[in-house]
């Protein structure tokens, strides 16, 4: 599974992201929209969400949005819950 994360180089959130992924040894990409503006725009109209950073998993060629940092550290709290309910059995 590959991460994306559009953001802004001025965005603590984006870097925070960019922390946790390495952190977690996960596949990503930074895509920095500090220069784009109006694809920044159209990431923000196509996954309806307004801020930076725009966090997305690609798996089997299709691209699924995750959301936020907040968002980022939820999904992996429930991956986390995911294996352990599944080493339980």
């Amino acid at each position: 599974m590959m991460y994306n994360i559009y953001g802004l180089k001025w965005c603590v959130f984006c870097l925070r992201a960019v922390s946790l992924l390495q952190e977690k040894g996960s596949s990503f990409c930074y895509r920095s929209m500090d220069n784009e503006s109006n694809t920044l725009r159209y990431m923000k109209e196509c996954f309806d969400h307004k801020t930076v950073p725009i966090i997305t998993f690609e798996k089997d060629g299709e691209e699924t949005l995750i959301g936020g940092y907040d968002d980022l550290i939820e999904y992996f709290r429930q991956q986390e819950d995911k294996e352990s309910d599944n080493s339980d059995s």
